[in-house]
């Protein structure tokens, strides 16, 4: 399967990283704190507001408890419950359930049968089956201490504890006083839990607000820095780098800059030093094609000797281009963009390589539509068309089809150079764009770095798909000229 490789440097796949693991590492301490702090808060306040309800039902139980006849209750027996003694301490009771906003205070015997209750309807003698569960406490009571029992759930549903204290009759633990009261302080539990779910809720919006403006803070510079770096790594080194803030990253960008400024002047000493060198080059190669030329046509058709002065006179063009492309790479000029006939300047750059197409008997064939104009370079613009052509010719040296085609695009013109050859490796295909690689005996490796060059400097992108044995791609994206869309 063909896969798209683009001329330009492509962004990395962990883009974003960074921010997301700021927030989430952000909102995950704050969540903790806020959390842990909470449920601290939840037990400490749960645990001491039970301890204080347990010490105040003893202190109630126990007054509760001082407040009745011990040898009256002594006295009480089955069928009594129509007695005055049976109403008079049946009221006392339930005054006392008043004052202490009890649910009920009942009084029994060591069997933990009922002598008195507050609720109606209970007799004397009945058996409370609860106290069977609160057996250990009992055990305190009879002892003459008074006990609580743990929380429970009762009937309508409220949770409730039980305080309980001995009745005493001289010295002796005649009965006991049970009284329940119902766990108000868990309604302030619920509130204030649920008071620390809405600050959590609260403060994991807030963090997640200032997480995010946080990591915005960070990584904006970051990703300026980045697109300046893959710049730089395109060669584009016109775009300076801003200092964004006083930091780090502030120290990096000083750092790129500095990188960039060095990279820029040896950048300029090789170019002028290229410069030169083909500059002297050229003039001793002129004379040698010249001369070569003149002993060329002093030798009749059918010598030897005129052949291998051919070869010379071919060799010294070879290197004359090779000379060019240097000087091109050497020397950029800025683009000039107006609008250009794309099926035009094809129809141009085919009849010069007409002479290479002929002798590798390739095929050229042009699938353009007239009207089609781009804005672009037109010289500049041709040396892309030469060297894209160019390529795809020498990829069939055993013959093929060179196919060009172009359309409109979204945005700009896209035009495909494609070939019939052999394709290429994977390890071509990562260095296709690098200077001076070439896979070719006879070439400086800069043709398709100037096309990079010459098409991102026009606006426009460069990209290849290639299929080993199948053939390679290469599509070029550029402005389109506005005038000829009517």
């Amino acid at each position: 399967m063909r896969g798209p490789l683009q001329g330009n440097v492509a962004s990395p796949a962990f883009r974003g990283r960074i921010g997301h693991r700021l927030v989430l590492t952000f909102v995950v301490f704050v969540m903790v704190v806020v959390g842990g702090t909470g449920w601290v808060l939840y037990s400490l306040t749960r645990r001491s507001l039970e301890r204080q309800m347990s010490e105040r039902l003893l202190a109630v139980a126990q007054l509760v408890a001082e407040g009745i006849d011990g040898d009256a209750v002594s006295r009480l027996q089955p069928g009594y419950e129509g007695g005055r003694l049976y109403k008079r301490l049946t009221n006392r009771l339930r005054r006392a359930r008043d004052m202490v906003d009890a649910r009920r205070i009942y009084v029994f015997d060591r069997q933990g049968r009922s002598l008195l209750d507050t609720q109606p309807d209970v007799p004397i003698g009945r058996e409370y089956v609860r106290l069977r569960i609160d057996r250990a406490e009992l055990d305190s009571v009879w002892a003459g201490k008074p006990a609580h029992s743990l929380r429970f759930q009762g009937e309508d549903g409220v949770e409730y504890k039980s305080g309980y204290a001995p009745i005493h009759a001289g010295e002796e633990v005649v009965g006991g006083v049970g009284i329940d009261i119902g766990a108000g302080f868990l309604d302030a539990i619920r509130a204030f839990g649920q008071s620390v779910l809405i600050l959590g809720s609260i403060s994991a919006v807030l963090t997640v607000a200032i997480g995010l403006g946080l990591a915005r803070t960070l990584t904006r510079p970051i990703y300026r820095l980045v697109r300046v770096a893959q710049a730089i790594g395109r060669g584009n080194l016109d775009q300076p780098v801003a200092r964004s803030s006083r930091d780090e990253l502030g120290y990096l960008g000083e750092t790129m800059e500095e990188m960039r400024r060095k990279i820029l002047a040896r950048e300029e000493q090789l170019r002028q030093m290229l410069s030169g060198v083909a500059h002297e080059i050229c003039n001793p190669l002129g004379g040698i094609e010249i001369y070569a030329g003149l002993i060329a046509d002093d030798l009749p058709d059918g010598d030897p000797r005129k052949v291998h002065i051919q070869k010379v006179i071919g060799e010294v063009k070879t290197l004359k281009r090779v000379i060019s492309e240097f000087m091109d790479f050497a020397r950029p000029a800025p683009p000039s963009p107006a609008p250009v006939g794309v099926a035009q300047l094809a129809e141009e750059v085919a009849f010069l390589l007409a002479p290479e197409m002929d002798g590798t008997e390739v095929r050229c064939v042009r699938e353009i539509p007239e009207d089609l104009q781009a804005y672009v370079d037109a010289d500049q613009f041709r040396r892309v068309f030469i060297n894209l052509m160019m390529n795809g010719v020498q990829a069939m040296p055993e013959g093929g089809t060179l196919t060009i085609r172009a359309c409109r695009a979204r945005p700009g013109v896209k035009i495909a150079v494609a070939d019939t050859g052999s394709g290429m490796s994977a390890e071509v295909m990562e260095r296709l764009f690098e200077p001076f690689f070439t896979t070719r005996e006879k070439g400086a490796g800069l043709g398709l770095a100037i096309v990079q060059k010459v098409v991102e400097e026009n606006g426009g992108r460069v990209e290849v798909e290639n299929e080993p044995g199948v053939g390679t791609v290469f599509r070029v994206v550029v402005p389109e000229y506005e005038g000829s869309k009517g």
